[in-house]
C-alpha cells in the first residue's frame, strides 16, 4: 500500500476511535427502573394477550371473562369491641301489665271509723298489649282483707292504652291502726299480674282512728232498736216503740222536757215501762257497735214524775246493761233503783268487748210489782 494511502486509512481509524468513544453509553438500571421496566413488559404483554382474539369453541363464539383479584378480607373484629350497626330503643311489650293513674277515693292514710263500710276505688291503665275483658278479675293479693271479696270481675272491656276504675266495698278493722290491703288483677289464663314488671300490687291504707267523746248515743238511736217486753225469764214479745205511756205490755219512747225525781227538767231522756205484771220486764236490742279498748258505758239513771204527781211514788228496779249473744242475752252490769229523789251516775269498762262488733242491750226489770216504775235513761251514751 502507498504510503499516502496508509496515511488516509490511520486517520478514518483514529475518527472511528474518537466517535466511539463520544457517544453515550447505556447506563446500568436502578432498582426502581428495573421494576418500572418490568411491570412495563408485564403490562405490554396483558395487552398483547387481550389483542389476541379469544380461542373460539367449536360452533360457538367465546367470551372473554377477566379474571379479578379477590379483596383482601379485613381482619375479624373482637365481639367486645365490635360497634352496632343500629341502636334497639323498643321495649319488649307485655300482654297482660297495669299502670296505676291515681286513687279515686280513700287516698293512702285517709281516717275512717272503726267498723266503717268505704268504698275504694282506683283508676288503672291497660299497658300492656292484650284487652282485658270481663273475664279478667280483681283479686285480693295479701296484707289486711278488710272484709275485700276473694275476687271480682272487671266490669267491662278495657283495650290496651285505656283506663278503668276498679271500686271494692271494705270494711275498716274494729281496733285502731293503720291497716294496708294489696289487690292485683288476673288474667281468664289464670295469670296474676299487677304493676311495674307485672308483679307489683296496687293496694289501700286507711287509719282506723276511735273517735273521742261520746261515740254511741243510745238516746238518739232508741228508734232503731228493736223493743221487746216479758214476764220473769218467759220469752219476750215485740213491743211497739213510741206507743202509749199506760200500755199493759209496757212502754218505750224518748221525752223532752218532763221533771225528774230530783225536781231538775230533763233534756232528751229514754223511757222505759216494764210490762205491768209482776216481774214484767223491757228491753231494747241497739244497732251494732264496733267496740275500742277505752270505751266506757256511762249513764244517769231515776224515775220521772208523771204529770199531775208530785213525786214517783213505791218505783222500784233493776236497771241492766247487757248484750247479745247468739240468741242468748249477756248481761254485762246491773243497777238497783228506787226513787230516792236521786239520779246517780253508773259507769262500765267495756273494754273487754274491744275488737267486737256487739249489739248492747238495755233492760228494765220491776222489781216485784210494776206500779211507778217510771224508769229513765238520763244521758245514757258510750264514750270514747
Amino acid at each position: 500500500m502507498k504510503p499516502r494511502n496508509r496515511l488516509v486509512v490511520l486517520l478514518l481509524v483514529l475518527l472511528a476511535a474518537a466517535l466511539a468513544c463520544n457517544l453515550p453509553r447505556r447506563a446500568t438500571p436502578s432498582p426502581l427502573e428495573a421494576v418500572n421496566t418490568a411491570a412495563a413488559l408485564t403490562l405490554e404483554a396483558q395487552l398483547t394477550l387481550v389483542a389476541q382474539p379469544p380461542v373460539g369453541t367449536p360452533g360457538g363464539t367465546a367470551t372473554l371473562v377477566p379474571t379479578l383479584p379477590s379483596p383482601t378480607p379485613p381482619a375479624p373484629t373482637s365481639p367486645s369491641t365490635a360497634a352496632p350497626t343500629s341502636q334497639l330503643t323498643a321495649t319488649t311489650s307485655l300482654c297482660d301489665l297495669a299502670r296505676f293513674e291515681r286513687d279515686v277515693t280513700y287516698p293512702d292514710n285517709s281516717e275512717v271509723t272503726p267498723g266503717q263500710s268505704f268504698i275504694k276505688t282506683w283508676r288503672l291503665l291497660n299497658a300492656g298489649t292484650c284487652t282485658w275483658t270481663s273475664g279478667y278479675t280483681l283479686v285480693f293479693a295479701g296484707g289486711d282483707s278488710m272484709g275485700a271479696p276473694a275476687s271480682l270481675p272487671l266490669p267491662g272491656n278495657v283495650a290496651p292504652g285505656q283506663t278503668v276504675d276498679l271500686s271494692v266495698t271494705l270494711t275498716a278493722p274494729q281496733q285502731s291502726g293503720t291497716y294496708k290491703g294489696n289487690f292485683m288483677l288476673r288474667s281468664p289464663a289464670n295469670v296474676v299480674f299487677g304493676l311495674g314488671d307485672g308483679s307489683k300490687p296496687f293496694w289501700v291504707q286507711v287509719k282506723v282512728v276511735a273517735a273521742s267523746g261520746v261515740v254511741y248515743d243510745f238516746v238518739a238511736k232508741a228508734r232503731e232498736a228493736s223493743w221487746f217486753s216479758g214476764q220473769g225469764s218467759d220469752p219476750a214479745a215485740p213491743l211497739a216503740y213510741d206507743g202509749a205511756d199506760d200500755n199493759p205490755d209496757g212502754a218505750a219512747k224518748v221525752k223532752d222536757g218532763v221533771t225528774l225525781e230530783n225536781g231538775a227538767t230533763s233534756g232528751k231522756i229514754l223511757f222505759t215501762y216494764p210490762k205491768r205484771v209482776e216481774n214484767g220486764y223491757v228491753h231494747g236490742v241497739y244497732p251494732a257497735y264496733p267496740v275500742q279498748s277505752g270505751d266506757r258505758f256511762r249513764a244517769n239513771l231515776g224515775f220521772l214524775i208523771p204529770s199531775g204527781l208530785e213525786s214517783c211514788g213505791a218505783g222500784e228496779v233493776i236497771f241492766q246493761l247487757a248484750y247479745k249473744d247468739g240468741e242468748a242475752i249477756r248481761v254485762l252490769e246491773e243497777w238497783e233503783k228506787s226513787c230516792d229523789g236521786r239520779l246517780p251516775p253508773v259507769e262500765y269498762n267495756l273494754s273487754s268487748l274491744a275488737g267486737r262488733s256487739v249489739q248492747f242491750v238495755l233492760v228494765v226489770r220491776a222489781d216485784g210489782a210494776s206500779a211507778d216504775d217510771w224508769a229513765v235513761w238520763n244521758s245514757v251514751r258510750i264514750q270514747h
